[in-house]
Formats: C-alpha cells, structure tokens, sequence
C-alpha cells in the first residue's frame, strides 16, 4: 500500500448528549435499503455498557485485530492457515442475535382495521423471515441504561478486576456514564484488508479511506471477524460485506461527512 495521506475524524465526547442524529444522517444516506436493515455503520453506544453487536470488545470472543507473534503480528481470529480452518463455520463470527433481527410493525393493520370492539395493534414483524416476532435488541438497546446491573456489570472492560474492584466501578458507574459514537476507524494497518482472501478490501492511497470493492467480495466474511470494532457487515440480500466509507463522495466535493 502506499498511502500518502490518511484522513480521520474526530468525536468530543464531552458534547455528545446521545442524540443519534449521527446515526439516523448515516442511515437515511448510505443503509437505507435491503438487507442492510440491521447495519449501523455510525452508532451511539452507552458506556459503560454491552455495545453493538453485543460485547464487540471481547477479542477473545471475537478474535478481532492483530496479535504479537515473536518478532511480527499476525491476525488473531483469520488469516491464511486460520482461514482456511474456518472457511465454512467461522466460530468467531456474530450471529444475528449478537445484532438483532430487524423487524417493522404492520402499520396497515393498525390503520384499516375496520371498526370493533377491540383495539387493533400493530405488531412487530421479521424484516428477514417476514413471521411476527417479540423484538429482544436492538441496536441502542442499552441507551442510557450504563450503569445498570444488567449491561455495567458484563462490561468486558472489567472482567480482569477483583470482585470488590467491580463492585466499586459498579457504584461509580450508576452515577456516571457517557456516550461513545462509534464508526469504521480506517485503520492504519487495517485487519479486515489483511484477511481478505479475494483483495476486496483495499485503502485508497490518497486519503487512507478503506473501501469494499463490490464486484471482488466474495462473501468469506473474513473481513467482519478481523475487524476488532466490528465495523463491517454482511448483507445479507446481496451476500456482499459492507462498511462504512467516510461518506468519501462528500469529501471530493468539499462537503463533511453526513455524520
């Protein structure tokens, strides 16, 4: 790669409020389509908390980014013998409950019901199986909700500490947390480009942007266990992987990025 210029962004986390306007800007552009229901390629998370997809900073669950090996690194999770091991049932993969099942509600049931004695509801419906369903996540799931026993105390950040230690961050976590926005990192060395078996991925040289190539993805998925952050999705209509691009098409032309 010769990269002559590497592009970056910058989150104050000291004026983030958790409004996700971030998100939904990012959303209506770039995933507002089939099968990229479940992608956040921006996302605001409550930390202390499980994030999206669930514990995405658990690398020894996910086996994402790079490990020192001797005198170099080498990927954790992937690459050219663990690859080929996990070619057809990558254990290290999340699964669409580590997302969630994204679903829509059947508004037309709700608004030409014909009148009765009952009050018609709109029920949750499976965007993918198209069967009702009882949503159980979703992508903010945990909004606001850091410090809770449920989300703070299976906070990964903490699983080296004593349990008095936990019980102390615990304390202080219920009355402090922040919100963290989240997007692809463009990685210097970026994992998910490594352990690409087909070269989709590439990062452009002029502003170290890293991209998918469309017509070259191969769907191996290799790239989503690489990646540490969990940045890079599946679609599941096109079997094509995705990510975030840094709104590069407004970059050329002068503009900031719609998040």
């Amino acid at each position: 790669m010769n990269i002559r210029s590497q592009v970056s962004m910058v989150f104050h986390l000291d004026k983030c409020i958790g409004c996700h306007t971030c998100s939904i800007a990012c959303k209506n552009t770039w995933t507002d389509r089939k099968g990229a229901e479940y992608m956040w390629w921006n996302n605001v998370e409550t930390k202390p908390g499980t994030g999206y997809p669930k514990k995405w900073e658990d690398q020894e669950m996910y086996r994402g980014g790079w490990e020192k090996n001797s005198q170099s690194i080498e990927l954790k999770g992937v690459g050219k013998t663990k690859g080929l091991k996990k070619l057809f049932h990558n254990t290290h993969m999340p699964t669409m409950d580590d997302y969630y099942e994204p679903w829509n509600y059947q508004y037309e049931k709700l608004l030409d019901s014909p009148e009765g004695d009952d009050q018609p509801t709109a029920e949750p419906v499976s965007m993918i199986t198209g069967e009702k369903m009882t949503p159980k996540s979703g992508p903010n799931w945990d909004d606001d909700l850091g410090g809770s026993p449920e989300y703070a105390r299976n906070d990964v950040n903490m699983k080296d500490l004593s349990p008095a230690e936990r019980e102390a961050m615990f304390q202080l976590e219920q009355m402090v947390m922040f919100y963290l926005p989240r997007i692809c990192n463009h990685c210097l060395n970026a994992a998910c480009v490594a352990a690409c078996p087909s070269g989709a991925i590439y990062k452009r040289g002029e502003d170290g942007i890293v991209l998918v190539n469309q017509d070259r993805c191969r769907a191996w998925r290799m790239c989503i266990t690489a990646c540490p952050y969990k940045k890079v999705y599946y679609n599941w209509h096109t079997g094509k992987s995705e990510k975030c691009i840094l709104c590069y098409p407004r970059l050329e032309t002068g503009q900031a990025p719609a998040c």
